[in-house]
């Protein structure tokens, strides 16, 4: 048994006991049959009064805003839904640190752990995902390990304590084993394909789910690497076309996750699929659903055709961002990062030639990726001034973020042509150059003739 072995005490998935008392010597002529008493259990402390001064690191994410690492979450989806190719593509993007369907996943070591499908079929699913990302399979090997538990696929079981009569869930020889292979593995991922084949128990008793998904939340808090596990889960029949919840069982299942992704069919199309996003607690923000479509070999890609489905394997949607946001900078153009300004991000980017359209379907979805592009130090607000000699703030990148597209900060911004984007003695400095007219429309003669338009009235 490991040194951190989680059945001391009490069984590790939920066998709720009385409350620990604090031991003390037994009466003289007591019944030596009686369990003695148990030590009294300390509860950690949170630092309260460091809260600002010595912040706790904010959620990482092994795929971003939708997998958190170091915590349990679900992906639900019918049988033959393509949730498992889908937990294969993450695996392999994530092991080499690729974006899937346009967003960004945090590259480290994967674990798949496989209750259902066997190798030769995961071997065969996987080509497919290699061809689509352009994957090197031996590179791929030497950070994706793949376990075949087909024939024996019970991480958890059910046990009646015979004390309580009551029914627990233990971990299996399995489960023991696979805690070893992950403190030597140290992956940054695990999925769990799936739920119904690991869970030997009562899919529906709450106390038992709950424990269950606690006991998995405890590998990610003690495994060094503090991984994420992806725990594959069936959606029941009643759930189709958005009737019922959107996974089988005990409500637990949902609760006791700290997030939960959805695949269901589209209503309006039983060919496309639906990715969604039902619970997150670790993010403010929601993500607006993804329309998927199966490519050749039944690889999921974002509708919309071959071409959005190859840019949806390449460049992530806030890298696309970034660089829109460095061609209005280098020609002195400015993007607010006020909502409600007539220059704000989405009234500037989004008639911009690549921008990602589909990521981005209103205002909301972009503010929430600039802030966050601002949270990651990829940009900052910088002050200038207008024609107007009025104070404003826009966004610009910083050295990070140029970085972050290969390119280098230019050592002296260019004036603009007129308008929203005039500077007037403002903090920016260097000498004013005539602008280029380029194929995106950053400083072409249609956005001079709108910028001196606007000059009339102040910005924002």
């Amino acid at each position: 048994m490991l040194e951190n072995d989680w059945t001391q005490n009490v069984p590790p998935y939920g066998n709720e006991r009385e409350p620990y008392r604090e031991s003390e010597p037994a009466p003289a002529g007591a019944d030596d049959s009686l369990p003695e008493p148990q030590p009294l259990v300390d509860l950690p402390r949170v630092d309260v009064a460091g809260v600002i001064n010595n912040p706790s690191p904010p959620p990482d994410f092994v795929w971003d805003g939708l997998v958190p690492r170091g915590h349990v979450c679900l992906l639900s989806g019918h049988g033959g839904s393509g949730k498992s190719t889908l937990a294969l593509q993450l695996a392999v993007a994530t092991a080499m640190g690729l974006p899937l369907l346009g967003i960004p996943t945090r590259p480290g070591r994967v674990l798949f752990f496989s209750g259902e499908d066997a190798g030769p079929l995961l071997r065969h699913r996987l080509a497919a995902v290699c061809r689509a990302l352009d994957v090197n399979p031996h590179a791929l090997a030497e950070r994706l390990l793949v376990l075949d538990a087909t024939e024996s696929p019970a991480l958890g079981e059910s046990v009646r304590d015979r004390e309580t009569g009551r029914d627990f869930i233990a971990p299996t020889t399995v489960c023991e084993r696979l805690w070893e292979i992950l403190t030597e593995y140290r992956p940054a991922l695990v999925v769990v394909d799936n739920a119904s084949d690991v869970f030997e128990a009562n899919e529906n008793d709450r106390s038992q789910v709950r424990g269950f998904v606690r006991s998995l939340a405890k590998i990610c808090r003690q495994v060094d690497s503090r991984p994420a596990i992806l725990l594959l889960t069936h959606t029941p029949k009643q759930a189709v076309g958005g009737r019922g919840e959107s996974y089988s069982g005990s409500t637990a299942w949902h609760n006791s996750a700290r997030a939960r992704l959805t695949l269901t069919p589209d209503r309006d199309n039983d060919s496309r699929l639906i990715l969604t996003l039902d619970k997150m607690n670790l993010a403010p923000l929601r993500r607006e659903p993804l329309r998927l479509v199966r490519s050749h070999g039944g690889v999921l890609a974002l509708d919309g055709g071959a071409h959005d489905a190859k840019e949806s394997l390449s460049e992530p949607p806030t890298t696309t961002l970034l660089r829109l946001l460095a061609d209005f900078n280098r020609l002195g153009e400015h993007v607010s990062p006020e909502q409600s300004a007539r220059n704000n991000a989405w009234k500037m980017l989004q008639q911009e030639d690549g921008f990602p359209k589909r990521t981005y379907r209103a205002a909301g979805p972009l503010f929430a990726a600039m802030r966050e592009l601002e949270r990651r130090g990829l940009i900052e607000r910088a002050e200038y001034v207008n024609a107007h000699r009025k104070r404003y703030e826009q966004w610009l990148l910083t050295a990070k973020g140029w970085a972050e597209i290969g390119e280098s900060a230019p050592t002296a911004p260019t004036a603009p042509t007129s308008g929203v984007g005039a500077l007037d003695a403002g903090p920016r400095g260097g000498a004013p150059t005539a602008p280029t007219s380029g194929p995106r429309g950053c400083g072409g003669i249609e956005r001079a003739q709108v910028s001196a338009q606007e000059h009339a009235t102040d910005e924002p």
